[in-house]
């Protein structure tokens, strides 16, 4: 095995290790990008909540709120 492939291995490894903190990341990177989209008017406003369920499995809840003259629905 050469040392691009067990560097590879160890990398994956500690990646593993490091799971719990996924949801923490997915809300960061989510809101940064929202964030973005929210300064140049596309959306008017969002919520963004991440859960760890268990192991490898996680809770991903996204409001985006738009106007409706921007292509959002009327409702009653």
């Amino acid at each position: 095995m050469g040392i691009i492939e067990s560097t590879y291995s160890v990398l994956i490894k500690i990646a593993f290790k490091f799971e719990i903190f996924y949801p923490q990341a997915i809300n960061y990177f989510l809101s940064r990008k929202l964030k973005e989209y929210k300064n140049k008017g596309t959306i008017t406003d969002y919520k963004v909540k991440t859960k760890r369920k268990e192991k490898f499995h996680y809770f991903l809840e996204m409001d985006l709120f738009i106007d409706k003259i921007k292509g959002g629905e009327e409702h009653t």
